[in-house]
């Protein structure tokens, strides 16, 4: 069985104290304990943390001696955060924002993450659902009591219209950031033997695609990641196009067409030896508005008329050229509210048609469409804050009116 060795005096709250672990009595590990009491902590719970040394047998066998006293088992994943909220030390957009800073692969996803996890979108929906709860809980009393809620149809126009204009500011940034969670899809194609693959390498700064001088070399797609600008940037190498290939070979060709359809750039590689006629021809071969047009293996021969950059994956000539290039096809992607994932999108989105919808109603159909309009939308910003709207519009409404004395 676990257990620290406390010191003669109790140990203070939110300090760190050290301490030496036992284990079948004998001393494992000298480590910081700290307590922390409700509802001053995490959870909101007491909690209790022990900071040891990150010896993997050690945290197996502290890990097995805690076990071990009744009562004790392991968390759930993410039991703490879901803890946090239950108790309501955290919204559920900070509850997002820890598991996707903990995920996050770039920069703007970091910063993106940290806008949630401190609360800045939690202020932002807040101050889109509090008056849509205030409006709700208008429409739905004048429902109820027409006698005390005169003219409330009538003032209920100029709100109404503020928060769709809110819903539909939200829902752009919302429809921007989601991207952040998609990475930027540049794919490399091109001839055979124009030397994609040694590019790729280059690029990605180690060595994952096959490189040999037979035409023919990468069959299929070979993807990898890197960062450019802040931006996860998914790079695709792909199979050389050209006619009479193999049986293979056809299908990797046939990839290769599929993900230029999709890529955000693409990047046409020829060899040294093309001339303009070749260049025009491949032009028309593949259009894409995002198209960079490259000689490769410049080390073997001088550049050739019409393309844009000239570059070398065996010996890096004109790669960081390349990346500037590539970096300024990216968006800077607005991270200062945390709007970024398909949830925030869907549900700002729901809003923002029911709020449309109830602003073609008020005044042209019966009150009970105009509040059930607004009902969905105060329920779909409810939802991205983890909040029980029908108790909250519950809560507005007998605040409001003198009922059940």
């Amino acid at each position: 069985m676990l257990r620290h060795l406390a010191p003669s005096a109790r140990p203070r709250d939110r300090r760190a104290h050290l301490t030496s672990l036992e284990l079948d009595g004998q001393v494992v590990d000298e480590a910081l304990v700290l307590s922390f009491p409700a509802p001053a902590s995490f959870t909101g719970e007491h909690v209790v943390e022990l900071q040891t040394h990150g010896a993997p047998e050690l945290l197996r066998l502290l890990l097995q001696g805690a076990l071990s006293v009744p009562g004790v088992r392991l968390a759930e994943p993410g039991e703490f955060t879901r803890r946090a909220l239950a108790n309501g030390r955290v919204d559920l957009t900070r509850a997002e924002g820890i598991i996707d800073l903990i995920e996050a692969q770039s920069p703007e996803q970091v910063r993106s993450a940290a806008a949630r996890l401190t609360g800045q979108l939690q202020a932002v929906l807040t101050r889109l659902y509090q008056p849509l709860l205030s409006l709700s809980a208008a429409l739905e009393a004048a429902l109820d009591f027409p006698d005390e809620s005169e003219g409330v149809e009538a003032d209920a126009g100029e709100p109404l219209a503020t928060c769709l204009a809110q819903a539909r500011a939200l829902e752009g940034q919302a429809a921007v950031g989601s991207r952040l969670n998609r990475a930027f899809l540049v794919v490399l194609y091109g001839p055979v033997n124009a030397g994609k693959s040694t590019l790729f390498n280059r690029l990605l700064g180690e060595a994952r695609a096959l490189v040999d001088n037979e035409p023919g070399t990468t069959r299929d797609a070979v993807e990898g990641v890197l960062q450019l600008g802040g931006r996860l940037v998914s790079l695709v190498d792909t199979a050389g196009l050209r006619a009479a290939p193999g049986r293979v070979e056809a299908m990797g060709i046939e990839r290769t067409r599929e993900l230029l359809q999709r890529a955000d750039v693409a990047v046409l590689l020829l060899p040294p030896d093309a001339g303009p006629d070749e260049l025009e021809g491949w032009r028309r071969e593949v259009e894409h508005e995002r198209r960079l047009d490259v000689q490769g293996k410049s080390d073997l021969g001088p550049r050739s008329a019409g393309v844009q950059l000239a570059v070398s994956g065996l010996d890096g000539a004109g790669v960081d050229e390349l990346r500037a290039a590539l970096e300024r096809w990216l968006e800077p992607l607005p991270t200062d509210a945390g709007l970024a994932t398909e949830r925030h999108l869907d549900d700002l989105r729901t809003a923002r048609v029911a709020l449309e919808r109830a602003s073609t109603a008020l005044g042209t159909e019966p009150l009970e469409v105009v509040a059930g309009e607004v009902s969905t939308a105060l329920g779909a910003v409810g939802a991205l804050l983890g909040l029980d709207t029908s108790t909250a519009r519950l809560d507005a409404l007998f605040s409001r009116f003198c009922i059940g004395k």
